[in-house]
């Protein structure tokens, strides 16, 4: 498959997140549904030169392919980017690469990264899985994320909040670590003013990235056009 070439699912009963291989890039968009792993590894198989795993505008979905994605990308030793949102599920495929970074793709202030706990399909906190998700994180941050961070943003009740963690470069927040702690019950047009912005460390002071260089994807898709 030539760079560039979008492939929108490889399985006829479910789709799967969109990919699209561009130069040494995939780019995963879009809700996780439960068969990322096996596109993830059909696409790895027909472009081996890969080396980075973009996550781009998701909102999550599927949690255990969140972990299994997550854990493949680091037992591969791939690297993960931003480009637009990444929550929940999406969060967890993000965590596993080697080298974390946001791309140059989409705004800094529309690029982020963001995390909550386990919820059940009626929107309820799995409280009794949450042990076993901020140990996750702690491991898969490289043991930076504060553990105290952790345990507010794991616990959160409503499954609309999440802890968002902006570059550092973004005009956002002015005066804080561009960290926005948001339980969900916040007016949806006033979140930056709204949520809480705890002084606990930045996105690289807790190991979500591991460099606030910028990924250059926009390089990718000259390259691929």
């Amino acid at each position: 498959m030539a760079a560039g070439f979008s492939l929108l699912a490889l399985a006829s009963t479910a789709q799967a997140m969109e990919v699209e291989v561009r130069g040494h890039a995939v780019l995963m968009s879009g809700p996780v549904t439960g068969i990322e792993l096996r596109v993830l590894e059909s696409t790895l198989e027909s472009h081996p030169d890969i080396s980075t795993v973009v996550l781009r505008n998701s909102h999550g979905g599927d949690a255990r392919t969140g972990y299994a994605v997550g854990e493949f990308i680091r037992a591969h030793k791939l690297n993960t980017a931003l480009s637009g949102f990444c929550i929940s599920s999406c969060s967890r495929m993000f965590l596993g690469g080697v080298q974390r970074q946001y791309s140059d793709e989409q705004s800094q202030e529309k690029t982020f990264v963001g995390l909550h706990g386990n919820y059940a399909p009626d929107g309820s906190l799995q409280a009794n899985r949450m042990g076993y998700l901020k140990e996750w994180v702690i491991k898969y941050s490289d043991g930076k994320a504060n553990p105290d961070l952790v345990e507010q943003w794991v616990h959160i009740p409503n499954h609309h909040g999440y802890i968002a963690f902006y570059h550092r470069d973004a005009n956002i927040l002015p005066g804080t670590q561009k960290v926005m702690l948001c339980q969900g019950t916040e007016d949806k047009g006033k979140r930056q003013e709204q949520c809480a912005k705890p002084d606990m460390g930045d996105a690289l002071a807790n190991g979500i990235v591991t460099s606030w260089a910028i990924y250059p994807l926009r390089d990718n898709r000259q390259q691929a056009d």
